[in-house]
């Protein structure tokens, strides 16, 4: 109880001093508390925020999810599931899919997802941190996580969890948004990002999520930051797959054996 009540402290401390999250995030509850609140409108304001183009981000990430027979697969910041659940409709020949998330919201709403395409007994949804996973090592053939890594506190030790759980040689996929290459990209990321997203977001949700969410780009890893992070945690980077002019990137990593 002690614990919980220092937790919503800080979380007031903070919305008292900035408004909204800080772009660096300092404290777990912190980020659950933000996606509890959004949970509600979360697959509908991605789908609109992003013109859909989640859906063709999504396919390309689960196309780069290796063949493994009787394969184990762990979606980490799973939010409403849909990574998983794409996965578990491309991906047959698995047979052990898992989905974390620190936000009980989202897991409810991945739950009932799953409730209703009668896949309860094929998929499991758990509370978890990204920074302590609670399973063997060498557990999973495949670990992805999708714009869930810069809302971790401790992201290197998050990659360090991804790669102890991960069998030798095993796959880590991220899917990311980054500052874009090109400038005149960059500006039009910026301004949509900054001020017309949240906006729009605010219509249906929660605007000051929504205005840290894009903060957290520029606060979180460079590309090059990101492939020397994963070096250090025992991953080697096998390619990079770009849109937006670089906005968004899957980055495709093989554990060292």
């Amino acid at each position: 109880m002690a614990n919980e009540i220092s937790i919503h402290n800080r979380i007031d401390s903070a919305r008292k001093e900035t408004g909204d999250l800080p772009a660096r995030p300092a404290d777990e509850g912190q980020i659950a508390a933000m996606f509890d609140r959004v949970a509600p409108r979360y697959d509908f304001l991605n789908a609109l925020l992003s013109l859909k183009q989640d859906h063709r981000w999504r396919n390309h990430l689960v196309s780069l999810v290796p063949y493994k027979p009787a394969g184990a697969l762990l979606d980490v910041a799973t939010g409403t599931g849909d990574v998983v659940f794409t996965a578990m409709s491309r991906r047959t020949e698995y047979t052990n899919f898992t989905g974390v998330d620190i936000s009980g919201e989202m897991l409810t709403l991945a739950g009932a997802k799953a409730g209703e395409r009668n896949l309860d007994a094929k998929v499991n949804f758990s509370q978890m941190s990204a920074e302590k996973l609670d399973f063997p090592d060498g557990s999973f053939d495949c670990v992805t996580i999708s714009f869930g890594l810069r809302n971790v506190v401790d992201k290197e030790a998050a990659l360090k969890e991804f790669s102890r759980v991960l069998k030798p040689k095993g796959t880590l996929l991220i899917m990311e948004f980054f500052k874009p290459r090109s400038n005149l990209m960059a500006k039009a990321f910026d301004l949509y990002f900054h001020h017309i997203l949240p906006l729009i977001a605010g219509l249906f949700s929660d605007r000051a999520a929504y205005t840290y969410l894009p903060r957290s780009v520029q606060a979180f890893y460079n590309p090059n930051q990101l492939r020397g992070a994963l070096y250090r945690s025992g991953f080697l980077v096998n390619q990079e797959i770009s849109f937006l002019f670089g906005g968004c990137k899957i980055i495709q990593a093989r554990r060292l054996g």
